[in-house]
């Protein structure tokens, strides 16, 4: 048979795992058979790739059993590997989680103490000037503690004033608030240096009403103010509340959890482990099987080369006799 139709005539492989490989012709198994048949053809005209194909042919019948083993161990770990990462992720994601839980902190500091002080301060002072307003205007009036409890809540009436308008300017803004803080502050000092001219020097009632006005205005913003800080102290003290409990909860839901996949991917990794032997064997008897083919395939291009550069040189003949042998 022509080397060409042995190249041709190729044996059909059967699929994995039911394939056993055919044994290697002698001429393959004897190095000096192989040796014989590199010089025949070498005297012939037969052509060095042909054969070298098919010795390579037969090699790989012989590796195709180790080859698909080789994938299929390697997909194997792959798969482990793809596992191991994605619960080192999660792992690394669950411990920044915690590490950020620990580390949140509320939008402020609740100043209780600082806050309700300063309040009880301003109501104190609201309480002196009420008797004193009261004081200043019992000559005039029959109920003066209902006017003067009047005169107090207008004073600070404007400072709990809240412009709605979105389309306002900012300017325009200022100014409403502005006026609101000011205007009933003005009005009620007024109002008070008109009665308490009438009985008091023009000096006294210019200074208590002037007293009047700064301490409508600055009160009124302190307590404003105040009472705002006391919403955000709340605020901050319901955040730290459910930081707290967050913490509690969480980070121990996220360290069983860290737990486990810790506990998974060691598993996976004895399974990656167990896989390892049964791969470098597979390897070795690969890289066995093609150092062998190698070997021989060099020892015949060198038989055949010798032959081929010997042909020239014998008569037909000789080749002949050479060949029948």
């Amino acid at each position: 048979m022509a080397f060409a139709e042995q190249l041709n005539n190729k044996t059909s492989i059967p699929d994995f795992p039911t394939y056993f490989p055919e044994p290697l012709p002698d001429w393959l198994e004897d190095e000096g058979l192989l040796r014989d048949e590199a010089a025949v053809l070498g005297l012939s005209d037969a052509r060095l790739e042909e054969k070298t194909a098919l010795i390579s042919l037969y090699f790989q019948q012989h590796t195709v059993y180790f080859q698909r083993e080789l994938e299929n161990q390697a997909e194997k770990i792959g798969e482990l590997n793809l596992l191991i990462e994605q619960k080192s992720s999660r792992t690394a994601e669950l411990q920044r989680k915690t590490a950020d839980l620990e580390a949140a902190t509320p939008d402020g500091e609740p100043q209780f103490l600082k806050n309700t002080v300063g309040l009880i301060a301003c109501f104190s002072l609201l309480i002196g000037t009420y008797y004193l307003l009261d004081e200043m205007l019992q000559p005039h009036f029959r109920e003066s503690r209902l006017i003067t409890s009047g005169i107090m809540l207008a004073g600070f009436f404007g400072h709990f004033y809240r412009s709605g308008k979105v389309t306002e300017t900012h300017s325009s803004f200022l100014f409403q608030c502005l006026r609101s803080e000011t205007a009933l502050p003005i009005a009620t000092s007024f109002f008070v240096f008109v009665q308490t001219i009438q009985n008091q020097s023009p000096f006294k009632s210019i200074a208590l009403s002037l007293f009047i006005f700064v301490l409508f205005v600055v009160i009124g913003h302190s307590i404003s103010g105040l009472v705002t800080a006391l919403q955000d102290d709340f605020r901050y003290w319901n955040q730290r509340k459910k930081l707290k409990k967050e913490r509690e909860t969480k980070t121990q839901m996220w360290g069983n959890e860290v737990n486990q996949l810790t506990i998974s991917i060691d598993a996976i990794r004895v399974q990656k482990w167990q896989l390892l032997p049964a791969l470098h064997r597979v390897e070795g008897e690969l890289a066995r099987i093609n150092t062998r083919r190698a070997l021989l395939i060099h020892l015949f291009e060198t038989e055949f080369k010798l032959a081929r550069s010997l042909r020239d040189q014998l008569s037909e003949r000789q080749r002949r006799a050479i060949m029948a042998d």
